[in-house]
């Protein structure tokens, strides 16, 4: 019997909420936009964690493709997936106004990066993913494509300067692209 449907429930949930998060930190955002600066590096990374939740969400469409039924320990590494792009919704922009009350590049600065290890966290995981569930192989050119996404984030939570962290955001944009590129293909 599959319990696919139990699996896809859970991760749907823990997605619906990593996106309502997201969302809601957009809202407020454009809700301080006159008050308090807003900052085109912190947008871009809320656009690139957008485009990974509904990746993920749409690649939950292919799990019963993949094995009919669940271990629970394979079900808590997808949880541990579904998580890890929650905390990053929930890090990368202010939930409330009084959080960003000296702007938007600040809030990053100080707070909002720290989304930046949640979503390698996430990378990483599907990875082990990709490899253990989907059997893809860790020497294809998705694998290469996926350490350097799992890296960026990295270097750029622990880039002191705007300069690098912020190109480090430029760069992410293409990588990102192609990746969704492949995982549609697929």
């Amino acid at each position: 019997m599959s319990n696919f449907p139990i699996v896809a429930t859970v991760l749907s949930m823990l997605l619906g909420l990593s996106v309502t998060r997201l969302l809601l930190g957009a809202l407020t955002v454009f809700r301080i936009r006159r008050t308090a600066a807003t900052d085109w590096v912190a947008l871009v990374w809320a656009v690139m964690l957008f485009t990974t939740q509904l990746d993920f969400w749409w690649a939950v469409n292919a799990l019963p493709s993949v094995k009919e039924s669940y271990s629970f320990p394979e079900f808590l590494l997808l949880v541990l997936l579904a998580l890890s792009l929650f905390v990053s919704a929930a890090l990368l922009l202010p939930s409330r106004s009084e959080d960003e009350q000296n702007g938007l590049r600040i809030y990053f600065e100080q707070d909002g990066r720290y989304a930046l290890l949640s979503l390698s966290t996430y990378l990483f995981l599907g990875l082990i993913v990709n490899i253990l569930l989907f059997k893809a192989s860790p020497l294809s050119l998705w694998a290469a494509l996926d350490v350097m996404m799992i890296a960026l984030p990295v270097c750029a939570f622990y880039a002191k300067s705007r300069k690098w962290y912020s190109l480090i955001a430029i760069v992410y944009v293409p990588l990102n692209a192609i990746d969704m590129a492949i995982s549609l293909a697929n």
